[in-house]
């Protein structure tokens, strides 16, 4: 990734600042503080804040779910930030994400990361940063980056 370079952060890294409990939460909080000061270019959509509210408050995903006030103050919070880009679906997108659906023969709940990228791409970011590498290296237009890797922290 280059110098000032935008990268979309993926919900897995928003639940684990969340997440007090998880393994990864310290990582992600020391993460989350550059984010939020600025020294890490970062931007969202509506889909990634749905998926996080979503998993924060389901007790099957997560050890202690986050009341509904709670779930809502984080979701806002983030959303409402500064220093982290709001960036939404287009007119597009969802064609985009049918032809990558169809370039990368995806099927089932592997859509909704294709829409990820869609929007990243029509939105002009091509790097996103997760731990949940898997679920987008297949998609060669983007970058993936595992910010809780030894290789991101050298």
């Amino acid at each position: 990734m280059k110098a000032g370079e935008m990268a979309f952060l993926d919900t897995n890294v928003l639940v684990y600042a969340s997440e007090t409990d998880n393994p990864l939460h310290q990582a992600a909080t020391s993460f989350m503080d550059k984010v939020i000061a600025g020294e890490i270019l970062s931007c969202v959509s509506p889909q990634v804040m749905g998926e996080l509210f979503s998993t924060i408050t389901n007790p099957r995903k997560i050890k202690n779910p986050c009341q509904l006030d709670e779930a809502v103050r984080i979701v806002e919070t983030l959303w409402e930030m500064e220093t982290i880009r709001r960036i939404y679906p287009r007119k597009g997108t969802l064609s985009l994400t049918l032809n990558l659906a169809r370039r990368y023969q995806l099927k089932g709940l592997i859509f909704f990361d294709a829409q990820i990228v869609a929007t990243m791409l029509d939105n002009g970011v091509t790097t996103i940063y997760t731990a949940n590498e898997k679920d987008f290296i297949q998609f060669r237009e983007i970058a993936v980056v595992n910010p809780f890797s030894e290789r991101s922290n050298e």
